[in-house]
């Protein structure tokens, strides 16, 4: 079973280092997470960075890193600003939508 992480509100260059640590350290203690985004209300590309660098880490350690649910629009706005999702690759599309793309 996955351990969930809840995702702060705000996860911005100025606040991510708790949230970076806190995501290490469960990776560390744990086979599975699974990342609750539910509450975030405020990101920018720092969190697009962690949580990208974090599934590659997991990924490498034969460990599971995976959202819990789609990620909202808010969220899908801010992948869309940052290229994340010009010519995605279908493991990205699955790892963020879960499958198909937003309309």
């Amino acid at each position: 079973m996955a351990q969930m992480v809840l995702v702060p509100a705000i996860v911005t260059t100025a606040s991510v280092l708790p949230f970076a640590a806190e995501l290490a350290s469960q990776l560390e203690r744990n086979d599975a997470i699974e990342l609750d985004l539910a509450a975030v209300t405020d990101a920018d590309v720092s969190f697009l960075q962690l949580v990208c660098a974090a599934r590659r880490q997991a990924e490498h350690d034969g460990k599971t890193l995976r959202l819990a649910h789609p990620v909202h629009a808010e969220l899908t706005a801010l992948l869309e600003r940052a290229g994340f999702l010009t010519d995605i690759p279908s493991a990205d599309q699955t790892f963020w939508f879960h499958g198909d793309l937003p309309r």
